[in-house]
């Protein structure tokens, strides 16, 4: 029966050499792991589908590693093909073969490509194969974010709700602006009449 944590199995980091372990490179991430072999046919392309999401923004907090296990000089020559890296947007690792059945026997797998995805505990949260694994349910994934609903078409504010905020009938408005600007009715005999105007009326910070 598979496990519900990753075993700590020792790893070469492919880019650089160094010996690492499968609890090192996950520690703190949310992890999507990718078992594969030189020898499969269908784990190429499996990769670039891989290296293709790490590449999207909505993924850029879960890190992608792929583990090879049979061949370690095959696995470089395919990864740096006609000196060209391949996959640069995933950690390549490599495992020896009787610590890739150990992983097999942890992890219940039989087949490859095999994914297993942890969350930042270490925790794994999903397992198996491209049919498998929903990769819209990884940890750490961006979800965009919903709009507020919008109003009903042809939806309009009551005139109470006006009333509540102090705005008043449109008669009331009219009169308190003219008051405040200072105008009176009478007749101007066909002159303008001087006004004087409060000037802190229009405060700047309310303009």
């Amino acid at each position: 029966m598979p496990v519900a944590d990753l075993p700590q199995l020792p790893l070469v980091c492919l880019k650089t050499a160094d010996f690492k372990d499968t609890k090192e490179v996950t520690r703190g991430k949310n992890t999507v792991i990718d078992f594969w072999t030189t020898k499969c046919t269908r784990c190429p392309d499996a990769l670039d589908k891989l290296n293709h999401m790490a590449q999207d923004p909505k993924y850029q907090d879960v890190q992608f590693i792929s583990i090879c296990c049979d061949k370690l000089d095959g696995a470089r020559d395919i990864i740096e093909k006609e000196d060209d890296l391949r996959w640069q947007n995933i950690d390549h690792y490599f495992m020896s073969q009787d610590d890739k059945e150990t992983a097999k026997k942890a992890l219940g797998f039989k087949q490859v490509p095999y994914y297993v995805v942890l969350d930042e505990e270490g925790n794994i949260q999903q397992s198996g194969g491209g049919k498998q694994v929903d990769f819209d349910e990884i940890p750490g994934i961006i979800r965009p974010q919903t709009p507020p609903p919008s109003p009903m078409k042809g939806e309009e504010p009551s005139e109470s709700s006006f009333d509540d905020i102090g705005l008043g009938s449109d008669d009331e408005f009219c009169l308190d602006f003219v008051n405040k600007l200072g105008m009176t009715d009478g007749p101007n005999n066909g002159h303008s009449t001087s006004q004087v105007i409060d000037e802190t009326f229009f405060d700047d910070d309310d303009f």
